[in-house]
């Protein structure tokens, strides 16, 4: 019983620690967080966090590799498909918005990539990006996308989901003040639209 208890705790102490430093890494940045502020809101010893994660770089990483992990099961469940591109397209918007703080983290790092030059952090990301690479490789023979740089799709796909999902909480906030004849996508349509265009790129 007491073993569980314990067990119990460690649980709640790395969540609430994942917790913490999610939202301070997208709202501060990796530069501007400290690990003193992440025990603060995490409610622990600081201490712990070297622990439980190596230190600030190893929480960092191992939250973007949990979203990398939910994108590579989602993207497991339904990648296969008569429609392979707009698949992918779905399986990014669900698995990014899936996890609230990925995108101002990733949005982060294309502004000032301190932590994504990392090779611990590159090597996380590209895992989303062998989803792509995957996608393009099994396409049929012939098929003109065959030839693309994964690269420029993964970032032909990501880089609007991104901008989306940042933008969201702004559109929202100002709905009441614009023409109510405007309207605005939900991510589905948005995800719907980009694959669109990529599959009319890819053709």
């Amino acid at each position: 019983m007491a073993k569980q208890k314990t067990q119990q705790r460690t649980l709640e102490t790395r969540a609430a620690i994942i917790a913490a430093g999610a939202h301070l890494f997208a709202t501060r940045g990796y530069a501007e967080t400290g690990v003193r502020d992440i025990a603060e809101e995490a409610g622990c010893n600081q201490a712990l966090v070297s622990y439980h994660f190596d230190g600030k770089g190893g929480l960092y990483d191992a939250i973007l590799a949990d979203a990398v992990c939910k994108a590579q099961a989602i993207a497991a469940e339904g990648l296969d498909g008569d429609e392979p591109v707009r698949a992918l397209v779905r399986t990014f918007a669900k698995a990014m918005a899936s996890s609230p703080h990925f995108v101002p983290m990733l949005l982060r790092e294309y502004m000032a990539p301190d932590r994504m030059l990392n090779p611990e952090t590159s090597r996380t990301l590209l895992g989303m990006m062998a989803l792509t690479r995957g996608v393009l490789d099994a396409l049929p023979d012939g098929a003109a996308a065959k030839s693309w740089d994964p690269q420029v799709v993964h970032l032909s796909i990501v880089g609007p989901l991104i901008l989306f999902l940042v933008a969201t909480p702004v559109r929202e906030a100002v709905m009441g003040e614009v023409d109510a004849s405007v309207s605005t996508p939900t991510l589905d349509q948005f995800a719907d639209g980009l694959a669109t265009l990529m599959e009319n790129a890819l053709e």
